[in-house]
C-alpha cells in the first residue's frame, strides 16, 4: 500500500479554528468521493494546535526535540500510483479542488512525499508483516 503524505501550513489569515473547520466540514466532503472513486483507500487529515503542541512536553525528550511547523499531515493511501494520477487528472480535480486549496493553505509551504506503508500494530494487536 503505498501513502501520499502532505505536510500543510495554514494561510496566514486563518485561526486554527478556522483551518480545523474549512478542512473538515469544507475541503474533506469536497474531495473524500471522487478519491473513493479512483481507488483511493483511506483518507485521513493529523491536525496540529497549540492545544496539542503544548502536549509535546509530555512526551519529549533528548533524542527528538526538533518541533515540527506545520499545522497538518494528509494522508492518502491507495494501492497503486495510478488510482491518485487518475485522481488527479479528473476535471473535477482541476477545476474544482485545485482552486480550493489556495483557499487554506500556502503551496509553496507545502511539503509532499510517497512512501508504502507497513502497519505494525493494528487495533492494539502486533501484526506479523507475513
Amino acid at each position: 500500500m503505498l501513502v501520499w503524505t502532505v505536510c500543510a501550513y495554514r494561510k496566514a489569515t486563518m485561526s486554527e479554528d478556522e483551518f480545523h473547520r474549512y478542512m473538515s466540514d469544507k475541503h474533506a466532503p469536497l474531495v473524500r468521493d471522487a478519491l473513493a472513486r479512483h481507488g483511493i483507500t483511506r483518507y485521513t487529515m493529523t491536525h496540529f494546535t497549540a492545544e496539542t503542541r503544548a502536549k509535546l512536553d509530555q512526551v519529549i525528550d533528548t533524542q527528538f526535540i526538533n518541533v515540527a511547523g506545520y499545522d497538518m499531515i494528509t494522508q492518502i493511501r491507495f494501492p497503486d500510483v495510478q488510482c491518485f494520477v487518475d485522481f488527479r487528472n479528473d476535471p473535477f480535480y482541476k477545476e474544482k479542488v485545485m482552486p480550493d486549496h489556495d483557499i487554506f493553505t500556502d503551496p509553496e509551504k507545502v511539503q509532499i512525499s510517497v512512501g508504502w506503508v507497513e502497519d505494525h500494530i493494528v487495533d492494539g494487536k502486533v501484526v506479523s508483516l507475513d
